[in-house]
C-alpha cells in the first residue's frame, strides 16, 4: 500500500501555509478566509497538470479526428500525482475544516 502523506507532502503544506500568509501580510488579504480556495485551486491545478487523458484529451481527440476523417482512439485519466500533490491536498483539507469551525 502506497504511503500518501510522506514527510515531504507534510513540508509541502507547512511551506504552503507560510507562503500564503506572507502573501496575506503583503497583499492585505485574510488567511482565514482565502487559504481554503488558493489551496483548492492549486489541488485542481496539480490534478490536471499532472494528469494525462479525460475530458481535455477526449475534447482534442474528437476536434482531431473531425478534421481528418480518421477516428482517434481514446485516452483514459491517469494521473501521476506525488508528494507534493499530497501535500497541497492536504493543506486543503485542514483549512477547510478550520474555515468549517470558524464559520460555523
Amino acid at each position: 500500500m502506497k504511503k500518501f502523506f510522506t514527510r515531504t507532502s507534510l513540508v509541502t503544506a507547512v511551506i504552503l501555509a507560510v507562503a500564503i500568509w506572507i502573501g496575506s501580510l503583503l497583499f492585505s488579504f485574510s488567511f482565514g478566509e482565502w487559504s481554503f480556495f488558493i489551496g483548492l485551486g492549486l489541488t485542481v491545478g496539480l490534478f490536471f497538470f499532472n494528469s494525462s487523458g479525460g475530458a481535455l484529451s477526449k475534447g482534442a481527440t474528437l476536434g482531431a479526428s473531425q478534421a481528418g476523417w480518421k477516428i482517434q482512439k481514446d485516452n483514459e485519466l491517469k494521473s501521476n500525482v506525488g508528494s507534493v500533490f499530497y501535500g497541497v491536498l492536504l493543506f486543503t483539507v485542514i483549512s477547510f475544516v478550520v474555515m468549517m469551525v470558524t464559520y460555523f
